[in-house]
């Protein structure tokens, strides 16, 4: 199936890239999210009028996320959990709980724009996270995990 991507997506292509992807992956993610639609001749004629208002668009949201990086770029969360003597932490620290402690301390985040490399943290100890702001800005903040 062809479609003609209408945002920059990692590992497929740019904004206006006539691509070949999955039927699945077409029908039930990138049409709906609108991040891409069909390349039928009429779409094609369409988004040749709409490139520079797509362009333009592309470029805010660029912007705004570098924005966000530069305000994002010294924070360090700080959060407390009760923990065994050795530091495992009862329970753990996974992308929810960084996205809610980055939006109470006035950085609203989205918990998918959080990664953990290696999954949910489990242990007492400075750890990193990866925000995951555009696909072309991201950014390591750091995650401090102390015992209650």
């Amino acid at each position: 199936m062809k479609v003609i991507l209408l945002e920059r997506i990692n590992k497929l292509g740019r904004l206006g890239d006539v691509v070949e992807v999955r039927p699945g992956y077409g029908r039930n993610f990138l049409v709906p999210q609108g991040k891409a639609v069909l390349a039928t001749p009429s779409n094609l004629a369409s988004f040749a009028e709409r490139k520079a208002a797509l362009e333009a668009a592309e470029q805010e949201r660029l912007q705004a996320a570098q924005a966000r990086a530069a305000a994002l770029a010294d924070v360090a969360v700080r959060i407390a959990l009760q923990a065994g003597e050795d530091g495992r932490l009862f329970g753990s620290v996974s992308h929810h709980d960084i996205a809610r402690l980055l939006g109470e301390m006035g950085h609203p985040v989205s918990h998918s724009e959080v990664r953990l490399a290696d999954g949910p943290i489990k242990r007492v100890g400075e750890h990193t996270a990866r925000l995951h702001l555009h696909p072309e800005v991201e950014l390591d903040i750091h995650v401090v995990v102390e015992r209650a």
